[in-house]
């Protein structure tokens, strides 16, 4: 938001220079982009007079002006633009001059005619955009007058406004937080309407609201013998110092109002409306209007019309329509200013792709108590600038009449939070400054009735914050904070969130990171969640990021898919966050950790090691050893079936009787659009889980100090029979001596043992932690163990 220092000292006293200015209001939270001096231009750049012009003799599209610049002699200057006519006043920048774009002029011979200066437009001095011709200044410039002199020097400070603080959008609103950090009063201007003609405004015209819930006011009044042309120079000024170009004198008051007021406005020709009527209505799907950029937008019923009896003029809050724009010939007027619902304008602009200084505002909220304010200020300039005349009456439709909320601020409560005790006639003076009414101020409280346009304003808690920032936070004396017994630091989720993260790291794992928002198609494919158990989002700024995640899988599946496209595809990536989703009509929000791996196990070594690739087994095992990391002692792994993987290369962890993770190879559909190599596996983990389950303590032994002792067993089997079916008949057997089981040989040749068959070895570990063991007691083991698993199992022991 960009403010003229000029310009706000019309509403309030101002004590400060610019800079002092700004870093003031910094401290009470408006924060400052940039301070820019603008008009201080060198004394070589003058107002003057073209006396003559005469066509240049070597160029059609040049001319030759002699001009007087208020010295003794005059000067000749070869000018391409097409307005320099003799007898206009304009600026002149002398030979010597360099200009704000940092050009140095010299005397120069254009098509062998000598040139000694410029006459320049309001580009080429950085007031403006025009660049269509010299800039003309009104007859009674003084000649020889230097433009700093004429024109004056200004400041122009660009803030940057928070969304909760709409008021601070216009000169008044940051007039008004000056005024609140002097004490001073702030001055409003005068809206006292001019004599009105008799003839009544609605005999000559009709408005209707047709949906007051998105549009809750609007105002109408009726300006006749309106005589188009430039708007004065001081309001010229004032708004190419914040950057708007301007135009003619309705069109220039409109902004001037906006800027002023924070109210956006729309000036109608009335000669163009048809059947001298408005309707604010939803627009019929298919609907189109082009707008004052001559842009045709496509419309639906989610978008709110301005309209005439035969369609739309403008789109509400947006820009108004090409159809019923000002012209120099517009004579009758009809001034609009509404307030519209600012979920609807933000939807319009960004569906549309159309964002303007008046949407702008009505996205963040207008205040519904201004829009009478600004239109009748912009009625009285109208009728005082543009000689137009009132028409008696005016529309004023509106839902309901605002009843201000009231805010109790105890000033114990104040010095409480703010560690400092502020005297209550302070506390009230400065809620009374910023706009609010004081209702009661008697005993240890105060009573404030909220202004419409502060509506962020809605607990105690929230006008302590402004008695604070006003009283000024740096004079708050600083002082040590009571320490507090907490709980325990394990019991704080961030702690628990770090362990996790820092086991997976340990694990060789990267962590990468998603958007907790995703498209509605890629948040139910492959996760097993129905549409109607997804989060949507009210406005969402696009499809693709239209509900909130309710699995990690899609975000991994997007980083693996852009690692693999840039040439990366040896991954061991882990992601931890929330997702949430609805569930037995409840949201639920859960803590969930995806890791996947694809490509080389270790790209880093050489020879045929390098070439290895992950395995199944290598996600089992790196998730065994992470719950071996955290000492999770009982917990089973199981075959499972899940959406997203295959069948029979998918399995379920289960930690207590819970389902604590699945994983397995991703199923292909998922990884169709990849240039995916190698098998991609992955797994789901659920954090809340793991978190819920106790961890063994920890137990610890001394090293063995007897020799251990191999024996193999190998069988054949059908195809179908699982390691961890072996695993619990071997476990099952309970023999005490038996330290450890390891799967060493899987071998699977159709010649050899038939179609659907493998063969599978195991090696076995034998130890006592008392004494050496003999070898008949091994063999009894051994024995044991190869009777249990053929007993129990359906193979073959080789």
């Amino acid at each position: 938001m960009k403010t003229s220092y000029n310009w706000l000292k019309e509403y309030v006293e101002t004590p400060w220079s610019p800079q002092e200015l700004a870093a003031r209001l910094t401290m009470a939270g408006l924060e400052v982009e940039s301070i820019e001096t603008i008009g201080d231009f060198p004394d070589s750049i003058v107002v003057a007079e073209i006396v003559s012009r005469t066509q240049h003799p070597n160029a059609d599209r040049l001319s030759v002006c002699e001009v007087n610049d208020g010295s003794n002699g005059g000067v000749s200057v070869v000018c391409g633009a097409p307005n320099c006519d003799a007898g206009r006043k304009a600026i002149l920048a002398h030979v010597g001059t360099i200009l704000p774009n940092g050009m140095e002029l010299t005397k120069a011979k254009i098509r062998g005619e000598s040139s000694y200066g410029m006459l320049c437009s309001e580009r080429e001095l950085e007031i403006g955009d025009d660049h269509t011709g010299i800039m003309i200044l009104p007859e009674d410039a003084v000649i020889g007058m230097p433009l700093r002199e004429y024109m004056g020097t200004d400041t122009v400070i660009d803030w940057e406004v928070t969304p909760n603080r709409p008021d601070w959008l216009s000169h008044l609103g940051i007039a008004r937080e000056i005024a609140a950090l002097t004490g001073t009063g702030l001055r409003l201007p005068d809206i006292e309407l001019p004599e009105a003609d008799p003839t009544a405004i609605d005999k000559e015209f009709s408005i209707e609201v047709a949906d007051p819930d998105l549009c809750p006011r609007y105002i109408g009044r009726l300006i006749k013998d309106v005589r188009i042309g430039p708007s004065p120079e001081w309001m010229q000024k004032y708004l190419r110092a914040v950057g708007l170009r301007p135009i003619s004198s309705v069109v220039d008051i409109t902004n001037f109002v906006l800027m002023e007021c924070g109210q956006p406005l729309h000036a109608f020709d009335c000669r163009k409306l048809a059947g001298c009527r408005l309707i604010i209505r939803r627009a019929v799907d298919a609907e189109t209007i082009r707008t004052l950029d001559g842009q045709e937008h496509g419309l639906s019923r989610d978008n709110l019309l301005i309209a005439d009896s035969d369609g739309g003029v403008a789109l509400a809050g947006v820009m108004g329509g090409e159809n019923s724009e000002i012209e120099d010939s517009t004579q009758t007027v009809l001034l609009e200013s509404a307030a519209f619902d600012a979920r609807n304008i933000r939807m319009t602009s960004k569906r549309l792709g159309l964002s303007t200084d008046s949407s702008y505002r009505f996205e963040r909220g207008t205040d519904v108590e201004m829009v009478e304010f600004a239109s009748a200020r912009a009625a009285k300039l109208i009728c005082q600038l543009a000689g137009g005349t009132l028409a008696s009456g005016k529309f004023d439709v509106r839902t309901a009449a605002y009843h201000a909320p009231e805010v109790v601020c105890r000033y114990d409560r104040v010095a409480r939070m703010l560690g400092v005790a502020i005297e209550p006639d302070r506390v009230r003076a400065i809620l009374s400054n910023l706009g609010m009414t004081i209702k009661t101020a008697g005993g240890d409280k105060c009573v404030a009735a909220i202004p419409s346009f502060r509506l962020d304003l809605t607990r105690e808690a929230d006008l302590i914050e402004e008695v604070a920032r006003v009283h000024g936070l740096d004079t708050i004396p600083s002082s040590m904070s009571a320490s507090i017994l907490g709980g325990e630091r394990t019991d704080d989720a961030y702690y628990a969130d770090e362990r996790v993260r820092n086991e997976l790291i340990e694990l060789g794992l990267f962590e990468c990171m998603s958007q907790s928002l995703t498209g509605a198609r890629e948040a139910a494919t492959g996760t097993g969640f129905d549409s109607d158990e997804l989060i949507p989002l009210e406005n969402p700024l696009s499809t693709e990021v239209a509900v909130m995640r309710p699995s990690l899988l899609s975000g991994m599946l997007r980083t693996v898919a852009h690692n693999i496209a840039h040439g990366n595809s040896d991954l061991a990536l882990f992601e931890l966050g929330r997702v949430y989703c609805h569930s037995d009509a409840y949201t639920e929000e859960r803590q969930e950790a995806c890791i996947a791996l694809t490509g080389r196990r270790h790209p880093e070594r050489y020879s045929d090691e390098k070439t290895e690739v992950y395995q199944f087994c290598d996600l089992r095992g790196l998730l065994e050893d992470w719950m071996a990391r955290r000492r999770t002692g009982s917990y089973v792994i199981r075959p499972t079936e899940h959406p997203a993987l295959r069948p029979g290369i998918c399995a379920e962890l289960a930690v207590n009787g819970k389902s604590a993770a699945v994983f397995g190879c991703i199923a292909d559909t998922l990884v169709a659009d990849m240039r995916i190599a190698n098998p991609l596996f992955l797994a789901l983990v659920q954090i809340d889980v793991l978190w819920a389950s106790e961890s063994e303590p920890s137990r610890y032994r001394s090293l063995p100090q007897f020799p251990a002792t191999n024996r193999d067993v190998s069988f054949v089997t059908a195809e179908g029979l699982l390691h961890q079916q072996v695993l619990d008949v071997i476990n099952g057997t309970r023999i005490d001596i038996l330290e450890k089981t390891e799967l060493f040989d899987v071998f699977r040749d159709d010649k050899t043992l038939g179609p659907n068959r493998k063969s599978m070895a195991y090696s076995l570990t034998f130890r006592s932690s008392e004494r050496t063991l003999k070898d008949e007691e091994v063999n009894d083991a051994h024995e044991a163990l190869k009777a249990r698993l053929a007993q129990e199992l359906p193979i073959e022991i080789r």
